[in-house]
């Protein structure tokens, strides 16, 4: 019986742990959330439903990190165990099927705080199922931690504490970002590794009485071989090559490398959505680009490729115009979250962003005042200890939560399960009842006695 104890302990423990971090790291980057899914979608030809990809993603995020807690702190076992079965069953045939056909290369099940190839999740899948389907199984013989109303509290908080962060983390910038455009990032180092020749070797393709064979440059086959083409193959990680930052000017010519190089600051205003941002949006800008101008500074407004709303905004503001730049919308997205966001690149690294609707030109002149590298430093830190401190608060309250309810509600129900505890109050309750009848047919026997 406590090997079963300990064994359940340990399932409890490696599947919340997982759904807990799982739905944080989502849960702090609702729109890169929101690509993951509409990635899915795109394998799975359900791209009519790419409207509700960043909502679908919030709900997932938010269930998932609410089911890993339940589990962990064994609150509301049956509605959690249910929630977890069908989830992780779900997934785990999705990723099975997804690992043999291909068209996904990572899962994003963490977000992009931990990068899984798809059969990487198929394991670790698998590991969740064993560790639900005993917790199913036996979810009635749970111990109940607190009264059901406690119990309920508890998840709610923890749920509009989540609310919360998806809500700021989509309206403003994520609270903690893992991916390749986070702050202290050196793009300079990404874009040389990628483009750097020495990382790339070519192939070459023969074919003879029907079978194909690659041969390198110092190993070409003889004249009997038909040449068919030629292949570049990358020998790093493959992963490197998903870096994107593809930027153009009107004439086409790629100002990436310029960008990147610049030995003085450069800031990129990153458009999403043009017909979403107000003209006190474009105004703002164009006084931007002043402020940037005049202390020195790069200024440039990314906008989505051959979208017909900025050239009227071109027209407007010819400043704006000027220092336009298109780039793929993923990638722009990949950049800024925020529709209207800034990025602020100095030596190639990304020092800092901002949302849309918060950068102001105050922001420029602050920014030069200060040392790029303190501020960047600042940054780093501070989403660090946000994440530390949040990881950290999070399971301190649920050790502090378990120990209480402990303490104060179960030592009158220690040792007991859930249908013992029932079981045992249906029978205070009938020896209530029967004291009661008895007492009022003792009273009732005293009146006719008094009469006689």
């Amino acid at each position: 019986m406590r090997f079963l104890r300990v064994l359940m302990f340990l399932f409890r423990l490696v599947f919340g742990i997982t759904f807990i971090l799982s739905g944080f790291f989502k849960l702090t980057d609702p729109v890169g959330t929101g690509l993951i899914v509409d990635e899915y979608l795109r394998v799975l030809h359900l791209t009519f439903l790419d409207f509700g990809a960043v909502p679908f993603g919030m709900v997932l995020s938010l269930t998932e990190f609410i089911t890993g807690i339940a589990i962990l702190m064994c609150v509301r076992m049956k509605a959690a165990s249910w929630a977890g079965l069908v989830m992780t069953l779900f997934f785990t045939v999705l990723t099975f099927f997804l690992s043999l056909y291909g068209g996904i290369e990572e899962c994003g099940c963490f977000g992009e705080a931990v990068h899984l190839t798809m059969w990487e999740t198929f394991i670790k899948n698998v590991v969740l199922t064993i560790c639900i389907v005993p917790i199913f199984l036996f979810r009635s013989h749970f111990r109940s931690v607190a009264p059901v109303a406690a119990e309920w509290a508890f998840l709610a908080t923890y749920g509009a504490l989540a609310l919360a962060c998806v809500l700021y983390s989509y309206i403003s910038t994520p609270l903690i970002e893992y991916g390749n455009f986070r702050v202290g990032t050196n793009l300079s180092a990404r874009l040389d590794k990628i483009s750097a020749s020495d990382n790339f070797e070519t192939f070459f393709l023969y074919e003879r009485d029907g079978r194909q064979e690659y041969f390198d440059l110092e190993h070409l086959p003889d004249t009997s071989w038909k040449y068919v083409s030629t292949e570049s193959r990358y020998l790093g990680d493959e992963r490197d090559l998903l870096f994107d930052m593809t930027l153009s000017a009107d004439d086409g010519e790629i100002v990436t490398e310029s960008l990147v190089s610049s030995e003085v600051p450069v800031f990129l205003f990153i458009v999403l959505r043009p017909g979403s941002l107000e003209d006190s949006y474009w105004q703002k800008v164009n006084e931007s680009l002043d402020t940037i101008a005049s202390c020195g500074g790069i200024a440039r407004v990314a906008a989505p490729v051959m979208d017909p709303l900025m050239d009227s905004v071109a027209l407007r503001y010819p400043d704006i115009g000027h220092d336009m730049v298109y780039g793929d919308i993923k990638t722009l997205i990949s950049m800024s979250r925020s529709n209207g966001g800034v990025m602020l690149i100095h030596n190639g690294i990304v020092v800092k962003k901002w949302a849309g609707w918060k950068f102001s030109p105050e922001d420029v002149r602050r920014t030069f005042r200060m040392d790029t590298e303190e501020v960047t430093a600042r940054e780093t830190i501070a989403q660090r200890l946000f994440y530390e401190s949040s990881i950290l608060l999070l399971f301190l309250v649920i050790i502090i939560f378990r120990y209480v309810c402990g303490i104060v509600y179960g030592q009158k129900f220690r040792g007991l399960t859930a249908r013992e505890r029932l079981l045992r109050r249906r029978r205070a309750a009938k020896r209530a009842a029967k004291k009661i009848m008895k007492n009022n047919g003792d009273c009732h026997g005293s009146e006719i006695g008094e009469r006689q």
